[in-house]
């Protein structure tokens, strides 16, 4: 790395415009401009160390100037946090390509070092359990830039159609310290969050919560305010820069709750952003708080924001860059998936990685779900089949221990892989075996920890929540033990598989697990034109005097098995390996 390069704020905290542009000048040639970062930095959600769990972060406030030229940042970010042991030192994650001005706390500067991914901060004195501390870190430079996001993240800086300046962040796989200075890791999400950011003044910023106030500056420059005071998930905190225009409505939501809704459409795309705007946005929203409850956010704003990049689920300002297209479905999918994300994802998030087919399976069933209300079984079924048939068979949709992003997914090859096809199966096979009631009291007292959420007033605490959290409210709510479905389903990669032998005049049905796993899964058997559920008990059920020819397995849909279609886990193993061999003699 080059040597730092020093530039100083004012005794306010703002940048002068001289320093500005001097320091981003100099920044640019001093910092990094390369991508290349350590694995630590480019990861999130890695164990922490002791001293990041003695704390717990109350607040992120950020003040940023975006520089668009450089295609730097500089500014500051203040960690508001409380001592949950004593504290003589702060240890935040965040990436060294930055250069530090100065750290500070009550005007006071303070000593710090700084490693590959950490940044440790020397406190004023012993901060006690239960206290209260804040330090300010004032930086600029180069942020990573984006090479596939949102899939690889980062800053993207791209042009509108007209050639103007649209700029955005994605981060869900490498985490907030790319961007500024935090605590790394899903478990820990602020309280709340302040952004003052400043752009010049064609430009307009979209980000998380409220607009509070845009400050005119002296030199063609404005500073936003934006400020969300609920929980947000790291990920989920966002800028979105452009020239954008404001397409507004106002949702009664189903709590009564008067929510302001708006979508930032550049300039290019506001006529094709109203028609998306005005035929799904009410509907949409309708949708999610008839079937799960209302929305979360509901005294901020339903927000979301044309990206560069398809899109993510940032909280009160999902990320859209789907093109204003419909799918075979007769819906925008990317509108519907990510916003399904403001409750899989961000009403109740995952303190483990390892956990994170909670945000994106459930997040991906509820496009099944809508599918099959607006166009029909046959639809919905086509959707499931089409997912189905990705699903790896060798890995589980959630292994046990601690994961990062990037162990969970392990270059395309660990358990990520199924978090959205196997996950929504998931979903769907438990919908089944609990009947419609019990399953959506399950989802809602999973996201809001009661069965009639429409009694919540905002603002509706977010909450975190695991699988075997998941599996203990079905339990709870079943009234019967399910943790056999989630072992099996969740924990391990291969399917059950059904078999079925003639025994004399009976039917057998047996269900094969990994491990001889215990599998009672009941299963919906038509037998002379009816179906009817049969129940299994120590993986058997005996069906007397019918032909095994006579009967049709599961016909519309509703378990997850292995299938002749479906590749098993030593012949998927097997077709990667005769793909590699045919690339490397290419």
């Amino acid at each position: 790395m080059q040597q730092p390069v020093h530039c100083t704020a004012s005794s306010t905290g703002r940048w002068s415009t001289t320093t500005i542009l001097l320091c981003a000048l100099t920044a640019f040639v001093g910092c990094s401009t390369t991508n290349e970062r350590s694995e630590q930095t480019m990861d999130t959600g890695l164990p922490i160390s002791a001293a990041m769990q003695a704390y717990d972060v109350e607040r992120y406030t950020l003040r940023h100037e975006i520089l668009v030229e450089q295609k730097a940042i500089a500014g500051s970010a203040t960690i508001a946090f409380n001592a949950l042991a004593p504290m003589t030192q702060l240890e935040l994650n965040f990436d060294p390509n930055y250069d530090i001005e100065r750290i500070e706390s009550g005007g006071n500067d303070l000593t710090y070092e700084q490693t590959d991914n950490s940044l440790l901060i020397t406190l004023e004195g012993e901060i006690q359990t239960g206290d209260a501390g804040s330090v300010t870190v004032h930086y600029h430079g180069v942020p990573i830039e984006a090479v596939r996001p949102p899939w690889n993240g980062g800053f993207t800086w791209e042009e509108t159609p007209s050639g103007k300046p649209w700029i955005a962040t994605s981060f869900q796989g490498e985490g907030c310290d790319i961007w500024w200075p935090c605590k790394d890791h899903p478990s820990d999400e602020p309280s709340g969050v302040d952004l003052y950011i400043t752009v010049p003044d064609e430009l307009v910023v979209a980000a998380n919560g409220v607009l509070i106030d845009v400050q005119q500056e002296t030199d063609g420059r404005q500073t936003y305010h934006w400020q969300t005071n609920v929980m947000t998930n790291n990920y989920g905190i966002a800028l979105n820069i452009a020239p954008y225009v404001k397409i507004e409505s106002v949702y009664q939501s189903s709590n009564g709750t008067s929510i302001p809704v708006v979508f930032y459409a550049i300039e290019d795309h506001e006529e094709q952003a109203r028609a998306l705007f005005d035929s799904e946005m009410h509907s949409t929203l309708e949708f999610f708080e008839r079937v799960v409850g209302p929305y979360p956010w509901g005294q901020e704003k339903v927000g979301i924001a044309e990206t560069p990049h398809l899109g993510m689920e940032h909280q009160t300002i999902n990320a859209y860059g789907n093109e204003f297209k419909r799918d075979d479905y007769g819906f925008d999918w990317l509108l519907h998936h990510e916003f399904a994300h403001e409750w899989f994802g961000n009403l109740v998030s995952v303190p483990n990685y390892a956990d994170l087919w909670i945000h994106e399976g459930l997040g991906a069933y509820m496009q099944i779900v809508y599918t099959e209300e607006v166009m029909g079984d046959a639809a919905a079924h086509h959707r499931l089949y089409k997912s189905y048939l990705n699903i790896n068979s060798c890995q589980p949709v959630s292994p046990r221990g601690e994961f990062s992003d990037d162990q969970l997914n392990n270059d395309g090859k660990g358990p990520a892989v199924n978090i959205y096809t196997k996950g929504s199966w998931v979903a769907h096979s438990l919908r089944y075996v609990l009947g419609d009631d019990l399953f959506w009291d399950t989802i809602r007292f999973l996201l809001y920890g009661t069965t009639e959420p429409d009694k919540l007033q905002p603002p509706i605490s977010a909450v975190h929540r695991t699988t075997d959290d998941f599996a203990t409210i079905a339990s709870d709510i079943s009234g019967q033990d399910m943790s056999w479905f989630f072992e099996v389903y969740v924990r391990n990669g291969p399917l059950p598989e059904l078999d079925m032998q003639q025994d004399g005049s009976d039917v057998v049905l047996t269900w094969q697990t990994e491990n001889d796993l215990p599998f009672d899964m009941p299963v919906p058997v038509r037998i002379d034109g009816s179906i009817r559920r049969i129940e299994f008990s120590d993986n058997v059920a005996r069906l007397e005097n019918l032909e095994a020819g006579s009967l049709q397995i599961d016909p519309e849909m509703r378990i997850l098995r292995k299938l002749a279609s479906l590749p098993s886990c030593e012949e998927q193993i097997a077709e990667e390996a005769q793909a590699e061999a045919a690339s490397d003699s290419d």
